[in-house]
């Protein structure tokens, strides 16, 4: 069983820091209260990023201007300006491969009901589709990080973006941590640890994609009155996006209920499912927070002795309708006839001989 009292927060590498005289006018647009407080234009955004992400700025300068957004709300332009900073400082990668990456955030692991995203990767792999996944854990107590069940499930994680990009040419399913992506966002995401709060970086990561080829982007959000912002910084972006609500802040669609799933496309155009037909949800989901039956359950599902939750399996009939269109494919199956590919054969009769879940460990 997973110890949640076991995990301790990330200590925050503050320095080399100094003071910035060119960050006080934005102190003062972000700073003036609930009445008073003005958002940053998409340029000015992009500049303080830039000097977050190089350390241009003195510790009292980053926890007031983080406070400030925090307090303020992140504003659409704000966060397409701080996303074109952190895509900019990254080794940009080019993935040759015959479908589209898709690439899906993780910053927060599971809590009460597993996590399905090392389960969607290897469905998606299976369909032959390249799997990025951004890892970003969270530090907050009660959660298992994606990285630990996807490591027990000896799926890859990579120790360079260049290994990432080698395996991704395989049309394989990688983990990439976003320590190893950009430090310095990584850097600046621990902030959390010294303000209490999150700040502009967690939403970049929402939205961060550092492939120049190819390539959709599967995020999600929590709140819904968050949804039309990711919407409309995604399209300014021209960033192709499957947008839906997350499971326990995942992007993955929750076991026990299907919702509204949206395809943000590179010219502007979108596309809606709508929620599934009724479905009876699965009554042998483990604890989010165990690890071991976690695993078991995500490799029970791979070799064919379970299902996978109806709503996981149209998520993943919605993503090879968007990778078609992206490569231009004639998209001829619907999302109903992918579903059939996609979905396991329930429980073979006559299963093989000593239990498979024995060599997990």
């Amino acid at each position: 069983m997973f110890n949640p009292a076991t995990r301790h927060p990330v200590p925050l590498e503050t320095g080399p820091g100094r003071f910035n005289p060119e960050a006080v006018s934005l102190l003062r647009t972000l700073g003036r209260g609930a009445h008073g407080s003005r958002s940053l234009g998409r340029n000015q955004a992009r500049t303080l990023m830039e000097w977050l992400l190089r350390r241009e700025l003195s510790d009292a300068q980053i926890g007031g201007l983080l406070l400030a957004l925090r307090m303020k709300g992140d504003s659409a332009e704000e966060l397409e300006g701080f996303t074109l900073a952190v895509k900019d400082s990254l080794l940009q990668m080019n993935v040759r491969s015959r479908r589209p990456v898709v690439v899906v955030p993780s910053a927060n692991g599971a809590r009460r009901l597993p996590n399905q995203l090392p389960l969607l990767a290897a469905l998606l792999r299976e369909q032959g589709m390249p799997v990025l996944v951004i890892d970003a854990p969270s530090t907050e107590h009660g959660r298992l990080p994606t990285a630990l069940l996807w490591q027990a499930l000896g799926m890859h994680i990579a120790s360079s973006a260049e290994q990432a990009q080698d395996l991704l040419e395989q049309n394989d399913a990688v983990l990439l941590p976003l320590s190893t992506l950009s430090p310095a966002l990584d850097r600046l995401l621990q902030w959390r640890n010294v303000l209490g709060v999150r700040n502009g970086g967690h939403s970049v990561v929402k939205m961060l994609n550092p492939l120049q080829s190819p390539s959709l982007l599967v995020t999600a959000y929590t709140h819904p009155e968050y949804a039309p912002l990711m919407q409309e910084v995604l399209l300014a972006l021209r960033q192709p996006t499957l947008l839906l609500r997350g499971c326990e802040g995942e992007a993955v669609a929750h076991p026990n209920r299907d919702s509204e799933r949206l395809g943000l496309h590179a010219d502007g155009t979108e596309q809606s499912w709508p929620a599934g037909a009724p479905f009876t949800p699965p009554t042998d989901l483990p604890d989010g927070l165990d690890m071991r039956a976690s695993t078991d359950w995500t490799q029970a599902i791979l070799d064919g002795y379970k299902q996978p939750p109806d709503p996981l399996a149209r998520q993943a009939a919605c993503i090879r309708v968007m990778c078609d269109r992206l490569v231009g494919a004639s998209a001829e199956s619907d999302a109903s006839s992918i579903l059939a590919h996609v979905t396991r054969a329930a429980a073979p009769l006559h299963p093989p001989t000593g239990s498979h879940h024995a060599d997990i460990r």
